[in-house]
């Protein structure tokens, strides 16, 4: 399951706000107070968040990462504990992007959670900027061919709702209601690729049966199909499947390898 949100405030903004729980309580309406050991998270955190009237649950923070502005905690106990990835990216103009990932079967479980926890990162990335630098974002939109805009717009796909984001640290690409995220330092290489076949590319991401690749396709003529040092997930939500390659049939595929620091 993944969810996220796309907000005016800079990414360092919000940033710190994720990593204090002190804050939580004012962006997150279902959490009432936290106790927790130390006021700004850092690996080996342990704490409890105070929820509705008789509920509470204990965390363990497993990693923080500040360059990325990533970090993961263990919710829960024993067999009822679920782990959670949170990201904060930069986007274009100056915004940023929060996200949660719950991966596996936990996914399944937690569809409820998607509701509030969406709404709390919403307000997360709100605030107006309190002066924070901002970082430059790239965006590349898909070039859509007529016969693949019509197959595309039945699940959600426009050019309004799918573009590939090049920032600092993160690729990030948006495609309707799917989402691809992974740092920078995870893309291995690039290759300009082309000559697909419109049925078995058209409409929503495709799986790759041979290679397990995930393909976002809006034309059959270029594309970029980058590969990855570990695999990600794109396609499915409870993040099973994992992808070592994605190819990215956008406008100008030379300048996204471009922005990405690759050769091609």
């Amino acid at each position: 399951m993944l969810v996220d949100a796309h907000g005016p405030d800079h990414a360092e903004s919000v940033w710190r706000r994720f990593i204090t729980p002190a804050t939580w309580p004012e962006w997150a309406h279902l959490i009432r107070d936290v106790d927790v050991a130390t006021p700004v998270l850092e690996a080996g955190t342990t704490g409890r968040v105070h929820g509705p009237p008789g509920v509470a649950v204990d965390f363990e923070v497993t990693r923080v990462d500040p360059v990325l502005r990533t970090w993961s905690w263990r919710a829960g106990r024993a067999r009822a504990a679920v782990d959670m990835d949170h990201h904060v990216l930069p986007a274009p103009g100056g915004g940023s992007r929060a996200l949660l990932r719950v991966p596996g079967r936990a996914a399944a479980l937690l569809q409820p959670y998607r509701l509030p926890a969406g709404a709390a990162l919403r307000r997360l990335v709100a605030p107006s900027p309190d002066g924070a630098a901002e970082e430059p974002v790239r965006s590349f939109g898909f070039a859509f061919a007529p016969s693949y805009a019509a197959a595309a717009r039945a699940f959600g796909i426009t050019p309004r709702t799918a573009a590939v984001e090049v920032g600092p640290q993160w690729l990030f690409v948006r495609y309707g209601p799917w989402r691809l995220a992974t740092p920078r330092s995870n893309v291995a290489s690039a290759e300009v690729t082309g000559g697909f076949a419109w049925a078995k590319t058209a409409g929503p991401p495709h799986l790759s049966f041979s290679d397990r690749g995930v393909s976002f396709t809006t034309n059959g003529d270029a594309a970029l199909c980058l590969t990855f040092h570990e695999p990600v997930p794109a396609i499915d939500p409870t993040a099973t499947v994992t992808h070592p390659s994605a190819t990215l049939s956008v406008a100008e595929p030379e300048l996204l390898a471009e922005a990405l620091g690759l050769r091609v």
